[in-house]
């Protein structure tokens, strides 16, 4: 008996997207030889961390009745796992059974997707210097939901100056109108408080559990008010 395409070598694990459905089978061989009256197919699964602390870590009973083990998406939480088939049989006479035990191992690691940081409008914009502008990053995502889902997702926003590239401001040289914005996925500038034709970077970052990504746009000012022009 063998489970198919899973690595027995920890260090090697074979990868699971934790996005999408996967499905988990085992070989077995032999029980067709035999009088089969009653059967039992298990599929259990301890995470690596477990494994490390306790000396018998309890393993967490995922499928059973089946030699196909479906994996529905998000069902994992990301990590290194340790996946155990066991199948057990019983032969021969049922006034005499004779029992059949086998079983088989490995490792799977589930990998959440990525985050996917978007500001909307365009990588390179210019504001008038009258207006208050506001910008949206909601079009960004994590990859294991999908867009529009939120959940567990921190926006941060910050600027730099395109020519002090090293110098970052988080309350972007004074320009959002209000800090605690900072932390959602829209953000509100006051283009008064920057200077007139210079070119800054907007930069967004999302981040979730131990995972980042983040994208910028560039932007000037120009002196009075400036018509804005978007396309979807």
């Amino acid at each position: 008996m063998s489970i198919r395409n899973i690595s027995k070598d920890k260090c090697q694990a074979t990868p699971v997207k934790r996005s999408v459905k996967s499905v988990l089978s085992a070989k077995i061989e032999g029980p067709e030889s035999f009088n089969v009256f009653e059967s039992a197919l298990e599929w259990r699964l301890v995470s690596e961390m477990e494994l490390d602390a306790l000396e018998t870590a309890e393993e967490t009973l995922k499928s059973q009745g089946t030699n196909e083990w479906t994996i529905n998406r998000r069902s994992i939480p990301a990590g290194l796992y340790q996946v155990k088939f066991t199948a057990c049989y019983k032969v021969g006479d049922p006034a005499f059974p004779h029992t059949i035990n086998a079983f088989d191992y490995g490792f799977i690691e589930v990998i959440a997707a990525p985050l996917l940081a978007i500001i909307d409008g365009g990588s390179s914009v210019r504001w008038g210097s009258v207006e208050d502008v506001t910008v949206d990053g909601s079009l960004s995502y994590d990859g294991d939901l999908g867009p529009g889902n939120y959940a567990g997702l921190i926006f941060t926003w910050s600027c730099h100056d395109q020519k002090e590239n090293f110098i970052l401001s988080h309350d972007c040289f004074g320009s959002f109108v209000n800090l605690e914005d900072v932390n959602f996925a829209a953000v509100s500038i006051d283009p008064s408080h920057l200077e007139i034709g210079k070119t800054y970077i907007l930069r967004l970052t999302v981040s979730k559990d131990m995972r980042t990504s983040f994208t910028e746009m560039s932007f000037d000012i120009a002196a009075g008010e400036f018509p804005q022009v978007s396309l979807r």
